[in-house]
């Protein structure tokens, strides 16, 4: 019994730093740090619109103000080039608009088109970035999600706002940051929309980066 006990704990000293490791990725995670960007954000804007009618709780509150609120989605940007972006900027974009949808707000899918485009290879399609294609050119929203990031030789740094559609009002501002792990390294490619670049891929990596053990 005292070997099987001995046994036991050398087990589990060795496994412990995996185990350490393994949660310290997790907790720096896309999905994670969009939860956070997307609960600080929800939280900024509850403050400003949560606390108007006082004969109803609190949670009721909250629901009533999150429901009156259209956001409009954008990607981020490099935060030095406003006309570069990563494909790890548009899943951030998407992993913070299903936070807030789930919250309760109302969320504009901008790249909508006007119909599905059938492909017999490829499937079905409704999203497009065609502007001719758009189900819609003029957005309606009462904020617009905008962000840019920033990467270093460890990490991306992300900092979004929530800006009001009318007057250009910082609604509410986030930030978080991930580490660049092996998995996230391809999605760190930068393609420029700037026509000095002819709108390809500019090819910009971080030159170094880590994978958390």
């Amino acid at each position: 019994m005292n070997k099987l006990l001995i046994v036991i704990l050398i087990l589990a000293a060795l496994l412990f730093p995996l185990t350490a490791a393994a949660f310290s990725i997790f907790s720096g995670t896309v999905p994670s740090a969009a939860k956070s960007i997307a609960s600080d954000l929800d939280a900024q804007l509850m403050k400003r619109y949560a606390d108007c009618d006082r004969d109803s709780s609190i949670s009721n509150r909250k629901a009533v103000a999150r429901s009156r609120i259209m956001i409009m989605g954008t990607t981020p940007t490099n935060v030095t080039d406003l006309d570069t972006v990563c494909p790890l900027a548009r899943q951030m974009t998407e992993e913070i608009s299903s936070r807030l949808v789930d919250k309760g707000y109302r969320y504009q899918e901008l790249r909508k088109g006007s119909m599905i485009r059938f492909d017999r290879g490829s499937g079905e399609f409704i999203l497009t970035r065609d502007v001719k294609q758009l189900a819609q050119r003029n957005g309606s929203g009462q904020a617009i999600l905008a962000g840019t990031y920033v990467i270093s030789g460890k990490h991306v740094r992300f900092n979004f706002s929530l800006i009001h559609t009318l007057s250009n009002e910082v609604l509410a501002k986030a930030s978080a940051s991930v580490p660049i792990t092996e998995d996230l390294y391809p999605l760190l490619e930068e393609r420029s929309s700037s026509k000095r670049d002819g709108g390809y891929s500019s090819g910009r990596v971080p030159s170094t980066y880590t994978r958390l053990q």
